[in-house]
């Protein structure tokens, strides 16, 4: 048996990948959805919106915990704001997230 692919094969279970493509155009998309809006700009896109509703599934996340989330993030990645619990809430339950269905935790 070769024990280093199978330590290897272990190892990459454990591998989470996110998609961070959201970041190339954000720039773009902030500038598009803030263009004629009436009130308060937006500093969050909606793919950004998504990939966050998606760790909330997937980690069984509450939403202050993915308000720490996104402060972590904003300290990896600074040009990316960090959000208020109250506002991810009212954004995720927004969105929707038919195609992440399979994400939730099923008891």
């Amino acid at each position: 048996m070769d024990w280093k692919s199978v330590d290897e094969r272990l190892i990459r279970r454990g591998e989470i990948l996110l998609s961070l493509d959201f970041l190339e155009n954000y720039e773009d998309e902030l500038r598009a959805m803030n263009r004629e809006k009436v009130g308060r700009p937006y500093a969050l896109i909606w793919r950004y919106m998504e990939f966050l509703s998606v760790v909330r599934y997937l980690f069984v996340m509450p939403y202050r915990q993915l308000e720490g989330f996104t402060r972590a993030m904003n300290r990896l990645i600074p040009r990316i704001p960090s959000a208020d619990y109250s506002g991810l809430r009212r954004r995720i339950l927004r969105l929707d997230l038919s195609p992440y269905g399979d994400l939730k935790a099923s008891n």
